[in-house]
């Protein structure tokens, strides 16, 4: 099997913090829908024991960990682990350096799984083993949720721009080596450990209309929750970890 061990270009460790910040409105409401999209269809009960594999600079682990979850946050990124640990304190909240192989947890014991823009800087036979172990450590009825560019709407021609005006670190062949769409990432999920309660999209255009003004941004994101536009950006998966026993049933 083919193992990608990291980027080839170098990420720095504050990346996530900074785009959530930034003082660009399309950025940060880009990074900031992300959190939206949690507390709206797949929120953290308290106390539940979650996972964010591929946790970046921690923000996303650290707003989990804001509602009562107990989060482990694990990336291969020293510098992010790094940055995560010296930016973000709390006693159910903690940052470990692993591969997306080498996650170090009891099976069943994770009530959630958050896994955001990770599985495009994999290649497909990664992305399939992983999604193999989250199966193993999700106890039976925990929630996977997982979200990649979709390379079906309108994300192509925003990677190549970015890519040309170097507004980010290079992500075509660099950091994304896979490409999702709808079909191929359900394609990726075995139906006997899987079922998928939401395959949508969203960031199509409220991040851009963030310009224009923010109340009227969050109006077009919800209306994009509804509408489910295949062009969309970003899709978002959700899906429940199937009960083995009643399957055999």
């Amino acid at each position: 099997m083919r193992i990608r061990h990291g980027d080839t270009v170098e990420i720095s460790g504050a990346y996530q913090y900074s785009a959530r910040y930034s003082r660009s409105r399309v950025q940060r409401f880009w990074h900031e829908e992300k959190e939206r999209i949690i507390r709206k269809f797949c929120p953290p009960l308290p106390g539940d024991h979650v996972l964010d594999m591929g946790c970046g600079s921690g923000v996303i682990a650290d707003r989990l960990a804001e509602l009562g979850a107990h989060v482990t946050g694990i990336d291969s990124n020293p510098a992010a682990v790094a940055f995560a640990r010296a930016t973000f304190a709390r006693p159910n909240l903690e940052f470990r350096q692993a591969s997306a192989a080498e996650i170090d947890l009891a099976p069943g014991s994770l009530d959630r799984i958050y896994c955001l823009e990770l599985v495009e800087h994999l290649y497909p036979e990664q992305t399939g083993a992983l999604l193999a172990s989250f199966a193993r450590l999700l106890r039976p009825g925990g929630t996977l949720t997982l979200t990649t560019p979709n390379y079906r709407g309108l994300w192509p021609a925003i990677e190549l721009l970015m890519d040309r005006l170097r507004l980010a670190p290079v992500m075509a062949n660099e950091q994304h080596v896979t490409r999702f769409d709808r079909t191929t990432l359900k394609r990726m999920l075995d139906p006997a450990d899987w079922r998928i309660v939401r395959l949508a999209s969203f960031c199509t255009l409220a991040p851009f209309l963030s310009t224009v003004g923010w109340r009227l941004a969050k109006r077009c994101a919800e209306l994009e929750d509804r509408a489910d536009l295949k062009f969309g950006n970003l899709l978002l998966l959700v899906a429940i970890r199937q009960d083995d026993r009643r399957e055999r049933r």
